[in-house]
């Protein structure tokens, strides 16, 4: 059995806006972890590091101003194994709507709660980038345990 995070979250800023929000590295690191390292093009690999501990990701897809595709490349931890993060972007009444998913969780034990609320913390910071210049990345992100 698979389980999968999903959120939907509208913003105030053009496709075009969300888009680079979401493929560079700079402003990756202004939303969702301010350790990212790496190359957010396809086929490149980011790292975003929560301290000690990286996450890592294969950019497997991208359609600009559409649709962000990631692959996790490490198996640390059952919950995470080879899960796939996607960020589909839509435009509706002058917003565009960021629909995201993070597929490919083994178990629904307590990791995937915390993620799933951490994530959506995480999506509102991104609006909040995109909607007030900043973000509350990691490690300024709201704490939920």
């Amino acid at each position: 059995m698979s389980f999968t995070i999903h959120h939907e979250v509208g913003i105030d800023a053009t496709p075009d806006a969300v888009f680079k929000a979401l493929t560079d590295t700079e402003r990756l690191a202004a939303w969702w972890t301010s350790d990212t390292r790496g190359d957010a093009r396809a086929g490149g690999v980011i790292e975003f590091w929560f301290n000690k501990h990286v996450k890592k990701f294969e950019v497997t897809e991208l359609k600009k101003d559409e649709l962000v595709c990631w692959k996790s490349l490490d198996g640390e931890g059952v919950q995470w194994g080879q899960g796939e993060v996607r960020f589909h972007l839509s435009v509706k009444r002058e917003k565009t709507f960021v629909h995201f998913s993070h597929s490919g969780w083994t178990t629904d034990d307590g990791a995937l709660a915390h993620c799933t609320t951490k994530w959506g913390v995480f999506m509102l910071s991104l609006k909040d980038l995109l909607e007030k210049s900043h973000g509350r990345p990691f490690p300024k992100d709201v704490q939920v345990n």
